[in-house]
């Protein structure tokens, strides 16, 4: 990532999660501690930001949610692993439905070749990868075209989504606590999330590490509603094992 494009990801990351660690930036977008360093010193510049050990601030108040073209290069080998451990728990000739985001993306890369499995999505970015492969039953969800979600959310899309009940459905989120469950900065995104709830035979959240530690003003669910959560998440971290301790959680990290 050029130097430029890497410090609108950290300011826009910055707005969006109130504060940033140096050493997480440096290992999610493989760069030096140095480098990270000195992008926080220049965005420090204008203002908007705060150095502080270890990281930086937000100093205004205004915090919003990051576009997708931002989110794909985050832990995008992390959401990949996630996809792949996906593979293995999706069966031949099941109705999979993939919601919106850039790690449910990840899940339809490596499972879109499943033996006769029909796919349901509202996700415009996962019709744009599906769509060039021949030979699989592929479903668009109807509802109002949201930008930063690049999806179809609303009113028809859960009145659509009532007239199912899938074998299996894949859903992310932009922040996962224990205490306020799972969240989104979006209403709309939370309640067309909701909706797939008693939907679906296996509910999964899959929620790439930096997801974890976050909360937002909509709430989606508690974590007990999902059947199963993947994630890259360590199995070591204090929040997983509070986690595994009220649903089944699946770490794919291998520290």
């Amino acid at each position: 990532m050029k130097q430029i494009k890497r410090q609108v990801f950290i300011l826009d990351r910055i707005k969006v999660n109130g504060e940033v660690n140096s050493k997480d930036l440096a290992e999610e977008l493989n760069v030096s501690l140095m480098t990270i360093n000195r992008d926080l010193k220049e965005l420090a510049k204008n203002g908007e930001v705060e150095l502080v050990y270890g990281g930086a601030i937000y100093k205004k108040a205004d915090l919003s949610e990051y576009p997708m073209a931002i989110k794909k290069e985050v832990n995008a080998y992390g959401k990949t692993l996630i996809g792949k451990y996906c593979k293995s728990i999706v069966s031949p000739y099941s109705s999979v439905f993939i919601e919106t985001g850039t790690t449910t993306l990840a899940v339809a890369h490596e499972i879109f070749d499943i033996q006769n499995c029909s796919f349901y999505s509202n996700s415009l970015m996962v019709h744009t990868t599906l769509s060039k492969y021949e030979n699989i039953s592929l479903y668009s969800v109807p509802g109002q075209y949201r930008e930063l979600s690049q999806g179809f959310l609303g009113v028809q899309t859960i009145d659509y989504i009532r007239n199912f009940q899938f074998d299996i459905v894949f859903v992310g989120t932009e922040g996962i606590t224990l205490n306020t469950g799972v969240t989104l900065p979006d209403e709309m995104d939370a309640y067309t999330k909701k909706s797939l709830i008693n939907q679906t035979k296996k509910l999964v959240l899959v929620a790439d590490k930096t997801k974890f530690g976050i909360t937002h003003l909509y709430k989606m669910c508690d974590i007990k509603d999902f059947d199963l959560i993947v994630t890259d998440l360590p199995s070591s971290n204090k929040i997983f094992k509070e986690i595994s301790q009220v649903t089944n959680i699946v770490s794919v990290s291998s520290k």
